[in-house]
């Protein structure tokens, strides 16, 4: 059989038979990977809404323990003055009762996303509904809804996933819709607040994730099937479109082919190859002018990777076409090593940070440890965690009592601070914010600072900080005195967390002090 017979028989046959192998493990690969990424997306989706589900009920937790906190003999001694010692127990729960209340009246219109809400139960039989945000005649009564296909009531799940959970649970079952009589598969997550025996919990139906899945599968499948048709209609086009030219201009194609023939082989090895002095409008110039334009295209992968190589994310790259495997593949490459990148810098950039917070401790540690009076422990103390964190000024106040034993917080070391502020360097306890702050027993961080509040000396005069830090110098709940600090910058998180370590230190050091181990 001549040349000219068998370059278009077994061309076709080879281009068949290539185009067919690669479409069918290409299209495999490609529904396989669908299906993987959907099961992924699935799960991805579940554990998203879980961990939603668990800061709903977190910050309804933080909201009933704030409020049973608040409500607490000692709590209402120290905030109203007066005592609840004396008082039976049921008075003490009826008050801490009527204050809940109004916690649970916020919780109740409580909503997020379309349907979520929250509820409360009793955690031991009969299981009481204390508070449902959607069904209030459930409450104060015990309510049996048996999970689907078992004989378990759902509240007694809650119980047990609790119990086995060490305090918190998840449990899945089919519940009301609201708006609906139809049973929706539902995922909740529930909490025990232990001082009050009561379970918190919320949930979210499904469905809608189960919707998502089947419209992103439906559409992942339809591209399946337009890439299966534009594949073969690609390939029977171009075996047709090669057979045709082939039987027509074999003789005149003999060598030129070779030629090409030969570049594409040496190509193959993966070298950059010259481009061809063929210079024909035929179709051979037009393989010519492909394959220029390929050698063109591979020298621009060449230049990309080595320039990725070079660690030049921000490199531009123009792809062959939209469908260029291999310039996608790049293109995804050099992507994926930015973002590694860029995770490492900021990998880099906590540890660096944390760094500063051990050293800064260490440092500050060291100064407490050698100063003996607590007059120079604070001086020294502000003086180095001001310039340690780069701020404008700061105050020490040191729990303080006067001659009847009356307790009061005395200004013990300022930096920078504007002279007129604390002309008195007494403050009774709960007197403005670094009285509020003793008494709170808990930070106050203010961005937004009136504009006489306060002001900083500088070198060009007086300045009004962007933001003032206080917070208590307690250890073991024992508040010992305040710390205030006041800067040009907002106060990064590392900032605050070396400052409330440095606060510990000091506090751990006034409490091994007689004067504090005696009256406090």
């Amino acid at each position: 059989m001549k040349l000219k017979f068998k370059l278009p028989f077994f061309t076709s046959i080879i281009l068949l038979v290539s185009i067919v192998t690669v479409s069918v493990l290409s299209i495999r690969q490609f529904r396989l990977e669908i299906e993987k990424n959907i099961k992924t997306y699935e799960v991805d989706a579940i554990d998203e809404t879980l961990k939603h589900l668990k800061d709903i009920v977190n910050i309804a937790y933080s909201m009933i323990d704030n409020t049973y906190k608040i409500s607490s003999p000692d709590a209402i001694k120290q905030r109203f003055g007066f005592s609840l010692n004396d008082t039976s127990q049921s008075t003490v729960r009826m008050i801490t009762m009527n204050m809940m209340k109004i916690t649970l009246g916020n919780l109740r219109v409580l909503r997020f996303g379309t349907d979520g809400y929250i509820w409360i139960n009793e955690f031991e039989p009969p299981y009481n509904v204390v508070m449902h945000a959607i069904k209030p005649e459930l409450e104060g009564k015990s309510w049996v809804f048996y999970i689907e296909g078992t004989d378990q009531n759902v509240y007694e799940a809650f119980h047990d996933s609790i119990e086995v959970g060490n305090g918190a649970g998840r449990v899945t079952y089919d519940f009301y819709k609201p708006v609906t009589n139809e049973r929706i598969q539902k995922i909740s997550w529930v909490r025990l607040y232990e001082p009050l025996g009561w379970v918190i919990g919320t949930g979210v139906y499904v469905d809608y994730i189960k919707k998502i899945v089947e419209e992103k599968k439906k559409i992942l499948y339809d591209q399946i099937e337009q890439l299966v048709t534009t594949i073969s209609i690609i390939g029977i086009i171009f075996i047709l479109a090669s057979i045709i030219f082939l039987n027509i201009f074999a003789q005149t194609i003999t060598n030129p082919l070779f030629q090409i023939q030969n570049q594409l082989y040496e190509m193959s090895k993966g070298k950059l190859v010259e481009k061809l002095d063929i210079n024909r409008k035929d179709e051979i110039g037009k393989m010519k002018h492909s394959l220029d334009a390929l050698i063109d295209g591979i020298e621009r992968y060449s230049i990309f990777a080595s320039k990725i190589g070079e660690r030049d994310f921000k490199a531009e790259f123009e792809k062959l076409s939209n469908e260029d495997v291999l310039g996608n593949s790049l293109i995804g490459m050099r992507n994926s090593l930015a973002l590694a990148q860029k995770q490492e810098q900021e990998r880099l950039f906590i540890e660096r940070k944390n760094q500063w917070i051990n050293e800064g401790i260490n440092r500050i540690g060291d100064i407490i440890t050698i100063s003996r009076d607590v007059k120079i422990l604070s001086e020294n103390v502000i003086t180095k965690l001001v310039e340690y964190v780069n701020a404008a000024m700061g105050s020490i106040f040191i729990l303080d009592f006067d001659e009847n034993n009356n307790p009061f917080l005395n200004l013990n070391a300022t930096v920078a601070y504007d002279r007129k502020k604390y002309a008195n360097k007494k403050l009774e306890l709960g007197e403005g914010l670094v009285g509020a702050c003793y008494l709170e027993k808990q930070p106050i961080n203010l961005t937004d600072i009136p504009e006489q509040y306060i002001q900083i000396r500088t070198g060009l005069g007086k300045a009004n900080p962007q933001n003032i830090y206080i917070t208590p110098l307690k250890f073991e709940n024992k508040v010992y005195g305040v710390l205030e600090i006041g800067s040009f910058q907002i106060l990064d998180k590392y900032s605050i967390n070396l400052i409330e370590e440095v606060v510990k230190l000091v506090a751990v050091s006034l409490s091994t002090k007689e004067k504090y181990s005696k009256k406090l």
